[in-house]
């Protein structure tokens, strides 16, 4: 894993995070299994890295969703 899909999971805990989506409890689970993966593998980021993250959306179609 890079540092830009590092970035974007951080994003994507808190995203599900501050949206009611994960407990308390499981936001800090997931924040430390993140920070354990990082430091295993000596992946530093920066702000400036945590706040380039950008998320679109993609409009699909699929046989649910027809």
């Amino acid at each position: 894993m890079n540092k830009d899909k590092l970035s974007i999971a951080f994003f994507c805990r808190g995203y599900l995070y501050f949206n009611g989506l994960l407990s308390e409890s499981e936001n800090d689970k997931v924040h430390k299994r993140f920070l354990k993966f990082q430091h295993k593998y000596k992946i530093e980021l920066t702000e400036e890295d945590l706040d380039s993250v950008e998320i679109t959306r993609k409009a699909y179609k699929d046989k649910y969703h027809e």
